[in-house]
């Protein structure tokens, strides 16, 4: 198996404005944890790591 190294990690943060209505939180979390939203996000992310050659060799991993 080829060794790898780990030479950057991205984290996202998501925030919503405090008092709006605990349905828009629901709203918000639900979203967040749809499978249709992460599978979108992870095809985004591969998609902006497709387009520059630099990084075709680098193995790109999403966990949600």
């Amino acid at each position: 198996m080829t060794k790898t190294i780990l030479i950057e990690e991205f984290h996202v943060s998501v925030c919503v404005q405090i008092g709006l209505p605990e349905t828009m939180y629901v709203r918000a979390r639900r979203t967040l944890d749809s499978r249709r939203f992460q599978i979108r996000l992870r095809k985004a992310v591969n998609g902006v790591f497709r387009r520059h050659s630099s990084l075709k060799l680098a193995k790109v991993a999403t966990s949600v």
